[in-house]
């Protein structure tokens, strides 16, 4: 792997913690109630969320293209390869490959977006996009810094 390739996944981690500053900001004020009172800070939300979930998939196809390996056919099969390579563990890729399928909701059925949901990874999922910063981190510093 060249330092052009860890530098652009670098720098889609960083763009990754950006947004989950916005995110986790808001959602220390988002509730059940108010989640749409404020129809451009919704839509920041939903945006947010969707940029941090094409962070993902971006980086995990720059790992993937790094190496051999063929590029799978979806957003959620790019997520679960990451596993399949050791850059991070089958249980959190399985778990963290949900998220593709909410990207194509925010993306595609955008009408029909799920106020729940969106609450939900808010209130109990930002972690995982940390956890996988830290795995991404650890999994450069061990194999290529």
């Amino acid at each position: 792997m060249t330092k052009d390739i860890i530098s652009l996944i670098n720098e889609k981690l960083r763009e990754m913690e950006k947004n989950l500053i916005f995110l986790k900001q808001v959602s220390q004020e988002i509730s059940k109630d108010n989640i749409k009172d404020d129809i451009i800070r919704y839509w920041g939300i939903e945006r947010g969320l969707q940029i941090l979930i094409e962070l993902v998939i971006d980086s995990a196809n720059i790992i993937i293209s790094s190496t051999d390996i063929e590029k799978p056919p979806t957003y959620r099969k790019t997520i679960l390869k990451l596993s399949k390579i050791d850059v991070i563990p089958k249980k959190f890729a399985e778990e963290l490959s949900k998220m593709a399928g909410f990207r194509n909701i925010l993306v595609h059925d955008y009408a029909e977006v799920d106020e729940d949901i969106i609450l939900e990874i808010l209130e109990n999922k930002l972690d995982d996009f940390l956890k996988y910063i830290n795995y991404i981190n650890k999994w450069l510093k061990e194999n290529y810094i």
